[in-house]
C-alpha cells in the first residue's frame, strides 16, 4: 500500500512542477533564440524568395525557399537550340516539382524530366545547365529549397552553356 501512496505522490508532485511550470515553457517556446541576421532578410528581399531564416543549429547558414515558375515552351523554343545562363548555388538545393514536368539538367549529367511529386537535387556548387518545362502547352511549378552561407548570393551565374 505504501508502495501506491509513495507512487501517488510522486505523480502529484511532478504534475505540480510541471503546471508551475507550463507558463515559462510557453514563454520560451514563442521566444525565438536568436533574431534574424541581415542576411536572411536580405534574401528575403529576393524576388521568387517566399522564406529565408536563419539555421540556429548550423551557423553561419540559412534556410531559403524559393518558388520557381516555368510557362509552356514555345514551338520556337521546342525546335531551336537554346541558350541558357547557367549558373551555381552555394549551397545544396532540393528541387521539389509541384505541377507539371520539368527539363532539369547538371554540367556533365543528361537532363532529367522530373514530374510532378517528384524532386531533384543539386550538390553544392554544380552548374545547373538547364531548368524549363518540358511542355509546349503546359507551365510547370516548383519550389526549391536552398541552403545559403551567411552574406552569399543565391546564385551565381555561370558563361553561357549550350543546352
Amino acid at each position: 500500500m505504501r508502495h501506491i501512496a509513495r507512487k501517488i505522490h510522486t505523480f502529484a508532485s511532478l504534475y505540480r512542477f510541471s503546471i508551475a511550470c507550463a507558463p515559462a515553457l510557453c514563454v520560451a517556446a514563442a521566444t525565438p533564440a536568436h533574431a534574424d541576421t541581415a542576411s536572411a532578410k536580405e534574401l528575403a528581399k529576393v524576388p521568387g524568395v517566399i522564406f529565408a531564416h536563419e539555421l540556429a543549429d548550423v551557423p553561419g547558414k540559412n534556410l531559403v525557399v524559393s518558388k520557381l515558375e516555368f510557362p509552356p515552351k514555345s514551338p520556337q523554343q521546342s525546335k531551336e537550340p537554346q541558350q541558357y545562363l547557367g549558373h551555381r548555388h552555394p549551397g545544396s538545393t532540393y528541387v521539389y516539382v509541384l505541377k507539371g514536368t520539368m527539363r532539369l539538367g547538371l554540367a556533365g549529367q543528361p537532363v532529367q524530366l522530373v514530374h510532378a511529386g517528384e524532386s531533384f537535387f543539386e550538390p553544392v556548387g554544380a552548374i545547373h545547365t538547364i531548368a524549363e518545362s518540358a511542355s509546349a502547352t503546359e507551365p510547370a511549378s516548383a519550389i526549391a529549397v536552398l541552403i545559403i552561407p551567411d552574406g552569399a548570393p543565391i546564385l551565381t551565374e555561370v558563361e553561357g552553356q549550350k543546352k
